[in-house]
């Protein structure tokens, strides 16, 4: 299968799904997503990722050989929806011990900063969120962040960022 033509054009949502049940079959299509995800250019390197992020949301674990190399890229990254899909693919995993604090890093200079849209911001909130109920010390820092941060974000970082407060108050 050529990927490179697949995603040349937006695919449709039929054409993604179609391209998932490939992906799904053969880890190597796989491999070969993540590659063009990781060390492509806009706008193949988001259409890849968000292909590869359907393949792990409908076959749990077929990134998770994958998450370290994945969590190590990621301070290279320029392809903010390549970003976006690979946060939104984290979320669902357990990070090994040896990323967990690049990863935090990451993620608390992504909320942060105005360079990122409101969707990486939201992942990243989740992955440090997970990551406090593992490290409860990141609880007051993160609530600090959150607190900061609300007067120069959009509306809905403000209610995501007041949803997790609350939770986080309950720990």
């Amino acid at each position: 299968m050529d990927l490179r033509s697949n995603l040349a054009d937006i695919p449709s949502g039929f054409v993604r799904d179609l391209l998932i049940e490939e992906v799904i079959r053969s880890e190597s299509l796989f491999e070969e997503l993540l590659q063009l995800s990781l060390h492509e250019q806009d706008p193949l390197a988001w259409r890849a990722c968000w292909v590869l992020d359907g393949s792990d949301e409908k076959n749990p674990g077929l990134a998770r050989p994958h998450i370290p190399g994945i969590v190590e890229a990621l301070p290279g990254l320029e392809s903010r929806g390549t970003l976006r899909s690979l946060l939104r693919m984290l979320c669902r995993y357990e990070i090994p011990e040896e990323q967990q604090g690049l990863l935090i890093d990451l993620c608390f200079s992504y909320l942060t900063s105005e360079l990122y849209p409101l969707a990486v911001k939201a992942h990243a909130m989740m992955i440090i969120y997970n990551h406090v109920l593992i490290y409860p010390e990141l609880k007051t820092e993160f609530i600090t962040v959150l607190e900061d941060q609300v007067e120069h974000n959009s509306v809905g970082f403000k209610t995501r960022s007041r949803n997790l407060i609350k939770q986080l108050e309950k720990l």
